[in-house]
């Protein structure tokens, strides 16, 4: 029914939200959607064969049939939305399919029978022991769960620290932006209790894990030569323009600017480059213990960027992988999303989703007005010294930020 298809695309949602890059938040958007019957179109009628000249390998189409489907000025409706992704070369079914795979895996989940702990010190010995139990599977289980891939030197952290990682993670977060006293920024804090008794729910916090272990064996040739740390990714690092904070509550601050960034360098560079640049930047993150124990705020200037442009900046199969490591394996929490100069296109999208939001999802996103970003982002993160001076023409007068240490 309408009521099972909206309380469906609203639970997808409120994971959905939790995410800290702009391609889960549009792309995801759109494919709940559509998976939820909330237009007339399904997208299993818009197929390959009947609407797409191009097969599913995009480079059989020539850029101009491409972009006379994918212009801005030609995506006015959801249908020619959707139309426009068939014209990449892929297969709704399968984005589909893939992303609502991702966002469920957003929050984890609680099941009967799961070990609990009440206090950090003995989660850590539990978690310790499932680690030390699962590595003795067989020997490949063992060289997975080495972490020889995890960027620990470059952080300065040990295995504990990332393990005390998902332990946090783990921990029930019952604030919201409506009943949060000790943040009055938007958004609010994780409930990370001060207290020695904490809800630790330990099994949930392997569960993550093992995901984390899976994902970075996957593309552990990817990673191990070289050596993933801040040096090697420095190359594609300088094309995206990108900066990690502290706000005026100490929840870590992804500020993320497309405007600034150097599209065409970072779509010449190889799929691997652009893996080894988000592993190593979300690993800053959720080693952060701000990030642990307040919480993330992603800030995402769109510069109004043209659909082609946006939708090309990485390969499917390479963006979807990317985005299951942020979404559905990494421990972290993002408290609000916000969302500047966004184009037309993307306004359709989150105009559609914004029909099943409730006052306490929308407030986990933040669209700033034109002539209201300097205002709007100093609410977000506690004033003008909490923003990077050469994020945009904000007045920030912040001088630098956690990535700057690694620069040297």
């Amino acid at each position: 029914s309408h009521r099972a298809s909206s309380i469906g695309g609203t639970k997808l949602f409120v994971d959905m939200v939790r995410v800290y890059y702009i391609f889960v938040l549009l792309q995801a958007c759109i494919c709940i959607i559509f998976s939820n019957g909330c237009i007339l179109v399904a997208a299993s009628e818009v197929r390959s064969d009947e609407t797409n000249t191009c097969s599913e390998d995009a480079s059989s189409c020539s850029e101009s049939d491409i972009h006379d489907e994918t212009s801005d000025e030609a995506i006015s409706s959801p249908y020619q939305f959707m139309r426009a992704f068939s014209k990449l070369g892929t297969s709704w079914n399968h984005v589909i399919k893939e992303y609502i795979s991702v966002v469920k895996g957003a929050d984890g989940i609680h099941l009967n029978g799961d070990i609990h702990a009440q206090e950090m010190d003995g989660g850590l010995k539990l978690l310790q022991s499932m680690v030390q139990e699962a590595a003795l599977a067989s020997e490949d289980d063992e060289l997975a769960w080495s972490f020889r891939t995890t960027p620990l030197d470059d952080f300065g952290k040990t295995i504990d620290d990332v393990l005390l990682a998902f332990l946090r993670w783990s921990i029930v977060d019952k604030n919201s932006s409506h009943n949060d006293k000790s943040c009055r920024l938007v958004g609010g804090v994780n409930d990370y209790p001060s207290s020695e008794k904490q809800e630790i729910n330990v099994s949930k916090a392997f569960r993550r894990l093992a995901s984390y272990i899976q994902w970075m064996q996957s593309v552990s040739s990817d990673l191990m030569d070289p050596p993933l740390t801040f040096e090697s990714i420095s190359p594609a690092l300088t094309t995206f323009s990108i900066h990690v904070t502290h706000d005026s509550c100490e929840r870590l601050v992804w500020w993320v600017n497309l405007g600034k960034t150097d599209m065409s360098t970072f779509k010449s560079q190889a799929p691997r480059e652009t893996t080894r640049l988000f592993v190593w930047v979300a690993h800053l993150l959720f080693l952060d213990e701000g990030a642990q124990t307040k919480g993330l705020v992603v800030v995402d200037d769109m510069a109004e960027i043209g659909f082609w442009n946006y939708m090309t900046m990485l390969p499917i199969q390479v963006g979807i992988s990317v985005d299951r490591f942020l979404i559905s394996v990494t421990p972290l929490k993002a408290k609000n999303v916000v969302l500047m100069h966004l184009p037309k296109w993307a306004e359709i999208g989150y105009g559609l989703l914004s029909w099943f939001l409730n006052a306490k999802m929308k407030s986990r996103v933040t669209m700033v007005s034109k002539g209201e970003e300097t205002e709007t982002l100093e609410m977000i993160v506690g004033g003008s010294n909490f923003i990077p001076a050469d994020f945009g023409t904000f007045e920030g007068e912040l001088k630098t930020d956690i990535i700057a240490q690694y620069r040297g």
